[in-house]
């Protein structure tokens, strides 16, 4: 069986706001500072991440980032 590549996604994160992940993700905390945390989002090419669309901050964008 082959083995899809991941790739990671930074983002920073604070109190209150939301991710919404379109398919099988690991999320992982890499820093916290004050109300301000960041996070390594790591899924398959084909899954879809945004912020909480309600907060109209971003776009949904691909989880391999370059």
């Amino acid at each position: 069986m082959a083995h899809k590549k991941l790739d990671g996604l930074t983002i920073d994160m604070r109190q209150g706001e939301r991710l919404e992940i379109s398919g099988p993700a690991t999320v992982e905390l890499l820093h916290k500072s004050g109300q301000l945390a960041r996070l390594r989002v790591t899924a398959s090419p084909d899954v879809k991440i945004a912020k909480d669309p309600m907060q109209n901050l971003r776009s949904a964008v691909p989880s391999m980032a370059t």
